[in-house]
């Protein structure tokens, strides 16, 4: 199959970003990097952690999988944090469970998570209301499951966003219960819709990964070490960092457009 080219771009983008820090740019893609996440993510996570801290080291991932690639994997396996991995395939969740299993820091739990179960979720995980780090990445839904969780106000939200969507526009796929995404470039909400969202409940976005695949957000009251939103770079899809995309929806199916409803904050 060959090398991963991820390898090679963050190993030499780590290199480099540690001889030359002058020559790149102020943003924080020079901190991605990778070790357990799918792309840059961990690098990424440190370093934001790094700025604002991590009080209660609890973190919560769901699309998480076997536990073997993830956004909250270093923090479990390395890190010594607690949280918890909620899996709905009964497979990758058997094999996460027992992975996990030794670690009683670490709760795993098998669910479908979606905008009417996610609050639920957490009350019966007894999940902090202030967790220091929630990843979303379920391939459609995800904008609202982040809505249905107003409740809670983590530090830092790692969400997944469409970035073949105009990231002006405020797109947004309608709320689907039972949706299971099918591979195409049909899922999920822009980058417009993501951080107008993000803005209502609170949080900044400070970074979009190099991959066009995830948004970081941090909350409004910690986000002093950053910079304006309108000054983080935004990328358009290069799955894998090799300019991949997702095959187009032969069903041309429509996207709620929230600009039509309210204007942006």
């Amino acid at each position: 199959m060959g090398t991963d080219r991820r390898v090679q771009v963050y190993e030499a983008l780590h290199v480099l970003a540690r001889r030359y820090p002058a020559h790149l740019a102020a943003g924080l893609a020079r901190f991605e990097h990778r070790v357990f996440s799918q792309n840059g993510e961990d690098g990424v996570i440190a370093e934001i952690l790094s700025r604002i801290g991590a009080p209660g080291r609890y973190f919560v991932e769901f699309g998480a999988e076997s536990g073997t690639e993830g956004n909250c994997v270093l923090l479990a396996d390395v890190a010594g944090w607690s949280g918890l991995f909620i899996e709905a395939d009964p497979e990758l969740h058997a094999a996460l469970e027992a992975k996990y299993a030794p670690i009683p820091e670490v709760r795993t739990l098998r669910a479908r998570v979606t905008p009417g179960s996610a609050a639920d979720l957490f009350r019966r995980a007894d999940v902090p209301r202030e967790p220091d780090l929630l990843s979303i990445d379920v391939d459609g839904n995800d904008y609202w499951i982040w809505s249905a969780l107003d409740a809670w106000r983590p530090r830092v939200v790692v969400v997944e966003y469409n970035s073949a969507l105009d990231p002006s526009a405020r797109l947004v796929q309608p709320p689907d219960e039972d949706w299971t995404w099918d591979g195409t470039q049909y899922f999920g909400a822009s980058l417009g819709a993501l951080r107008a969202l993000g803005a209502t409940l609170g949080y900044r976005l400070v970074h979009t990964d190099l991959s066009g695949v995830n948004a970081f957000f941090v909350r409004e009251d910690l986000a002093g070490p950053f910079g304006p939103a309108d000054a983080v770079p935004v990328h358009g899809p290069s799955y894998f960092l090799g300019g991949v995309r997702h095959p187009p929806d032969p069903m041309g199916r429509a996207y709620v457009d929230l600009s039509a409803e309210s204007p942006a904050p």
